[in-house]
């Protein structure tokens, strides 16, 4: 009896593990909104507010009006039996509205319009509200899976013996009871907090379920980029209820323009009836009679002028009262957009603060380390309160991040677009990251190695078949210094570079088609040694129609020299012309289409991870494309320091086209921000950190890393004091 529930959990924790697994970008969510309640309910008001619009125009103008009529009637003129007779009547008419009449009939289309009008504005503000609202409940579902990790990761210590490990110390008098205590509750505090980050979680999944209004299971979230908000950043105040103020003053004020004529109602009409004459001739004929009538009427109040006066009086003192509402309401969004702009500058601030804090939690736990396999007496204590100090301090850091990425989607409700913007320089510390203090204070304390030595630092090259599936590449813009260098071949490097991917100027160009021997000195030594060289041609103008055949020269000019490749480094991104986007992708896939038809090298090129989809690249498939015209390998320059997001955008990708070769590109360039270069990291994280994506990206058609370039890798391994 006791198998079925072990089953039951068994299989519980086998689906929780498989649904946590699915990683779901927050753009996946927004396919959904159309389905959210207050969307479906504003859709739902503005087809009725549409329906009456459409009511209100067709009672315009013409009517037409009629009536029958029948009775009895007695003639003084009439001799018996024909004194009483049946006296039946039809009238049927038309009749057209004048003056106020027509004014009234405009006004109510004017004012269905208006509403109309403020249906909309509703309709599209719940649409952004939705979507900002579902961010909103990510971010809370990102940050809670984020600090339940952590705290889980913190818990682990316990579960994995640190407690045994206090009270056998205590016991033998090495640990103060108060200490002890303080190790408990701070477990016990952690407990707790596991349990309000489960519901944190669990609510914020509810509530995307509820505003999606679709089913969805526990997901791995990616956090997106932030684009800089800043005191320069140019404000929407149109908010909601601005423009619907907006619209009703607009209305009112094209009614007092308009409407001349109020209180006098009158119409122009042409009536036609018919019936029998009166008296009958006989009771055995009845001779029929008929007719027809144009007239006017009209109708208005004795104290007109006082109507007329008071409706003016009305209209103008409506109009200066939703005036007056509008510019208080517009200084109240001022006040706000300034009040949330302060403390997301704040937040900002304490972003900085909190990661400086974890950086220093970070060393004590290593300076506490470092003296505990030195010392004896209560340094472990001391390493263990350092340990506790670092789960705080990075809870907190979660907790910031999160509520500075909250108070950026509130700061959105004021905002334009902001993708022209520049990134936001607070970058995500991973979990991976925040992680991996507590991770090797459990495998340290559990196993109670004291004098392990510290992990040697390794490298990511191609002979460490446990961190590397591919090779390691450089971009090389200045081939004189790499030619020049001292050494080049017999140095030990630290990384070990396997492929050149080498740019030449027009100079050198020239130099090298009349006199191509020292190039090619240079590639047999590379080969020799089982280097790879690859031409590297890189100015965006090439993608030009007008500049293309520049490019192809170059080709033609070199073809004799034995390169491994070709390398096209044209980027649509960074051309400066006044092309569209989608022009400037087939402009490129054109140019890539021609050098492959003369190229005797195989041919590669680098682009933007925006253009590994259709839905982002114009809905142009460029990896189909560039492979039918002729691409071997494409190589992804995804600068960023979430692994995550690198691999979850590689992996699907490399899998759909396994017969196409990919690669990763990633910078050391001292003029890309912290969140772009790991130029910005001490060389452990660079290392370590490429070692993860050679490792996680491991595949047939995986050919390794790129790193951007030469020259700043040599600079970072031997200048880097991080």
């Amino acid at each position: 009896m006791r198998i079925f529930p072990l089953l039951m959990l068994f299989l519980l924790l086998m689906l929780t593990a498989n649904a946590g697994a699915e990683v779901k970008t927050l753009t996946e969510f927004y396919t959904h909104l159309e389905q959210a309640a207050t969307v479906l309910k504003a859709k739902a008001d503005l087809e009725a507010q549409r329906s009456n619009l459409n009511v209100q125009e067709a009672q315009k103008g013409w009517e037409i009006f009629g009536g029958i009529s029948a009775g009895y009637q007695k003639s003084p003129f009439a001799r018996e039996p024909f004194g009483h007779f049946f006296d039946p009547m039809g009238r049927i008419g038309v009749r057209y509205p004048l003056l106020g009449s027509a004014e009234r009939q405009q006004r109510a289309i004017n004012d269905a319009a208006t509403q109309v009008k403020i249906e909309d504005v509703r309709l599209d503000w719940s649409k952004r509200l939705a979507r900002l609202f579902l961010e909103e409940n990510y971010a809370a579902y990102w940050s809670a899976k984020k600090m339940l990790a952590l705290t889980e990761a913190y818990l682990r210590l316990r579960d994995d013996g640190v407690i045994s490990i206090l009270h056998k110390r205590r016991e033998a008098g090495l640990l103060f009871m108060s200490d002890y205590l303080e190790f408990l509750s701070a477990f016990d505090r952690a407990e707790r907090s596991q349990i309000e980050f489960s519901n944190n979680r669990d609510q914020a999944l509810i509530r995307l379920s509820y505003l999606t209004n679709s089913e969805i299971r526990p997901f791995e979230p990616v956090k997106p980029v932030l684009y800089a908000i800043d005191s320069n950043t140019p404000i929407d105040i149109e908010q909601l209820d601005l423009k619907i103020l907006q619209a009703r003053i607009e209305n009112i004020q094209k009614t007092k323009e308009t409407e001349n004529w109020r209180g006098i109602d009158s119409d122009v009409n042409a009536t036609a009836f018919g019936g029998p004459a009166i008296p009958h001739p006989s009771p055995e004929s009845m001779q029929m009679g008929y007719g027809g009538a144009v007239g006017f009427n009209f109708r208005m109040p004795i104290e007109i002028m006082s109507v007329r006066k008071n409706e003016e009086s009305r209209l103008n003192s409506l109009l200066i009262s939703l005036r007056a509402d509008y510019t208080h309401r517009d200084q109240e969004l001022q006040h706000e957009f300034r009040a949330l702009l302060s403390s997301y500058q704040q937040l900002a601030q304490q972003i900085k603060f909190q990661h400086t804090r974890l950086e220093a939690a970070r060393e004590l736990i290593r300076e506490r380390h470092l003296r505990l396999k030195m010392l004896d007496g209560d340094v472990i204590e001391k390493y263990f309160q350092a340990v506790n100090t670092y789960y705080r301090v990075a809870i907190e850091n979660v907790e910031t991040e999160s509520e500075q990425w909250k108070m950026h989607i509130r700061l959105r409700q004021f905002l334009t677009l902001l993708e022209g913007k520049g990134r936001d320089i607070h970058t995500e510390i991973n979990l991976s990251q925040l992680t991996d203090p507590l991770q090797q204070a459990a495998s340290f304390l559990v196993s109670g190695e004291k004098n392990k030595a510290a992990p040697k630092r390794t490298s990511f090259s191609a002979g460490n078949a446990e961190a590397s599936s591919g090779r390691v590449a450089v971009y090389v813009w200045n081939f004189d210094k790499l030619s020049t260098q001292p050494g080049l071949w017999e140095k030990n490097q630290t990384i070990e570079i396997d492929r050149f991917l080498i740019s030449l100027d027009q100079q050198q160009i020239s130099k090298f088609a009349a006199n191509p021997a020292p190039l090619k000195k240079f590639l047999t030594e590379a080969h020799r040694r089982g280097k790879k060289v690859e031409l590297l041609l890189g100015d965006p103008d090439w993608i030009l129609p007008e500049q293309r055949e520049k490019l192809l020269m170059i080709v033609k000019k070199l073809s004799n020299i034995n390169f491994d490749g070709l390398h096209l480094d044209i980027e649509p991104d960074q051309l400066e012309s006044d092309l569209p986007g989608k022009a400037r992708l087939e402009e490129l896939i054109e140019t890539v289409r021609q050098v492959s038809a003369v190229s005797p090298w195989p041919v590669g090129a680098s682009i933007h991870p925006r253009y590994l989809t259709k839905a982002t690249s114009f809905d142009i498939c460029v990896l189909c494309e560039l492979k039918a015209k002729g691409i071997k390998e494409i190589t992804v320059m995804y600068y960023a320091m979430n692994l995550t997001n690198i691999v979850t955008a590689l992996k699907p990708v490399m899998n759909q086209y396994p017969d196409l070769l990919f690669s990763l590109a990633q910078s050391l360039e001292s003029e890309l921000g912290p969140e772009n270069s790991y130029v910005h990291k001490p060389q452990s994280i660079f290392i370590h950190a490429m070692q993860q994506l050679q490792s996680q990206l491991r595949a047939p058609n995986f050919t390794g890393l790129v790193i951007q370039s030469w020259q700043d890798l040599v600079s970072y391994l031997h200048e880097n004091t991080l």
